[in-house]
């Protein structure tokens, strides 16, 4: 038990250097996602959330410009959110309660807009149940560009959920969650959608679906002590249309994923690495609410772990692409998307995603990620375009905060034509009062 102690802190700070990479505060909840991942690599439970309470201000902003590039971990900022201003964050937690909430006041196009960008009010039992009405970033899937069945490069959406605790059940120790919550009212069609243009003309002639709710679950089995499976699904659901009328049940939709985590002490010890673990997933989205995991899309990955260190490589695959689709009564038409952002991986399902990325040090004690995607239509679909993205995040701590960013860059392929050119960024300084 003494020499536990000092090594679980060792590896608790580790983790922590190699997740708070990205603009402090804007993207805390992805980068607390990222902690957890790299905590499971090396084989040490997750950093608990501060019981003391804590409350930070700040500035910065986030945008874009060009062709869509997603922002990796973003929590939407430079698409779903936009604008320079300023910042405030808190929690409080007593007893089993716990209350926590990120607002912004950002200036974009000549008006200032509050956001409620993330809160969270839960209970939790010394039972371990949790019950919370909260809106924050998923990592439901493994993936390097964002959970394949919800992730967390996308505005995070309000929830009730309802988790349980781990169980000891045949063959491992099982948990699950739930959660019923609602999207925004306008849904834009998204940049990155294949069939993007008979979409917009379907929601021009007043086809489109309003404030649809979401139902999802996930349960999580743990076999052992290295490795870890996941089954989840999602449904799109209701709605209204653009006079009112309720969503008709043929406009559900649901997306599926079984995902499987090992960690491989082996490989760990052969590169003097302090974690290794490789991550496979499949999942689907048929176009119907049907829980099946085809038509597939297959994802694997590497994750290695040094101190200050850590390098990941994955391939991820795209499902074949249906046919041209013809909307002829009310439908979900941005698809499982939210302020243009995608709820799942970062480039949607219908790319082909190639990622290496790079956690390192930084002079000042800072801490940096980068990351090179090789992104390309499904093999079977010839006018697609292909591109190269690459994205940038730093962070320092300063002796009152925090200051840190993120800039990604995506230059798009189109057979004949030109190469189009995005950028998405976003920055921020915090300062912690207590």
């Amino acid at each position: 038990m003494t020499g536990r102690g000092p090594r679980t802190a060792l590896l608790g700070l580790v983790a922590g250097m190699a997740g708070w990479a990205q603009a402090p505060m804007l993207q805390d909840g992805a980068v607390a996602l990222r902690q957890a991942r790299t905590a499971w690599t090396l084989g040490e439970a997750p950093l608990p959330p501060l019981a003391l309470p804590s409350f930070e201000v700040g500035f910065g902003g986030a945008g874009s410009a060009g062709a869509y590039a997603p922002l990796l971990d973003g929590e939407g900022m430079g698409h779903g959110i936009q604008g320079w201003g300023l910042g405030l964050q808190g929690r409080y937690a007593a007893g089993g309660w716990s209350f926590s909430a990120t607002l912004l006041a950002l200036r974009s196009e000549g008006r200032t807009l509050g956001v409620l960008h993330r809160a969270a009010l839960a209970y939790q039992w010394e039972s371990g149940w949790r019950l919370a009405l909260e809106q924050g970033p998923f990592a439901w899937g493994s993936g390097l560009s964002g959970g394949d069945l919800l992730g967390d490069s996308a505005r995070p959406f309000p929830r009730l959920s309802l988790a349980s605790p781990e169980a000891p059940l045949p063959f491992g120790r099982w948990r699950a969650e739930v959660f019923l919550g609602q999207l925004e009212r306008d849904r834009p069609i998204p940049a990155w959608i294949p069939d993007r243009a008979a979409r917009v003309a379907a929601q021009t002639s007043g086809w489109d679906l309003h404030r649809p709710d979401l139902v999802g679950g996930l349960l999580r089995a743990t076999f052992g002590t290295q490795v870890e499976a996941s089954l989840g699904a999602v449904t799109m659901t209701g709605g209204r249309g653009a006079l009112g009328q309720p969503a008709p049940a043929a406009a559900a939709r649901t997306t599926t994923l079984a995902d499987l985590s090992v960690r491989v002490p082996a490989l760990a010890r052969l590169v003097h690495a302090q974690g290794a673990s490789f991550h496979v997933s499949r999942s689907a989205a048929p176009e119907d609410r049907s829980i099946t995991l085809d038509p597939p899309r297959d994802l694997g990955g590497l994750r290695l772990v040094w101190e200050g260190w850590e390098v990941g490589v994955e391939y991820a695959g795209a499902a074949s692409p249906p046919a041209a689709p013809t909307f002829t009564q009310p439908a979900h038409l941005a698809g499982f998307s939210t302020y243009g952002d995608p709820l799942g991986p970062a480039f949607g399902r219908d790319a082909v995603t190639r990622t290496v990325e790079l956690g390192l040090p930084l002079p000042l004690e800072g801490q940096g990620r980068l990351r090179v995607v090789r992104a390309t239509a499904a093999l079977d679909h010839p006018a697609g375009t292909g591109s190269w993205f690459a994205q940038g995040d730093v962070q320092w701590r300063t002796p009152t905060g925090r200051i840190g960013g993120s800039i990604a860059s995506r230059r798009d392929e189109f057979p004949g034509s030109p190469a189009r050119w995005g950028w998405t960024f976003s920055v921020f300084q915090s300062f912690r009062v207590f």
